[in-house]
């Protein structure tokens, strides 16, 4: 079951390893979602250009 946000307001804070634990699973989830995105902009110009792109920028 799924605590309601007064819920967790309310609930014991986290330890130091349950923090790093979801930060690094964060972190990871990001870059798997900054790559997919990178390549979804790569074939997106080639397709328009017809050339591989120079460089991308991500923010």
């Amino acid at each position: 079951m799924k605590q309601t946000t007064d819920e967790q307001a309310h609930a014991a804070p986290l330890t130091r390893e349950e923090f790093m634990q979801r930060w690094k699973a964060y972190k990871q989830k990001k870059q798997a979602y900054i790559e997919s995105l990178k390549e979804y902009v790569r074939n997106e110009y080639k397709e328009r250009t017809g050339r591989e792109p120079e460089s991308i920028e991500v923010w």
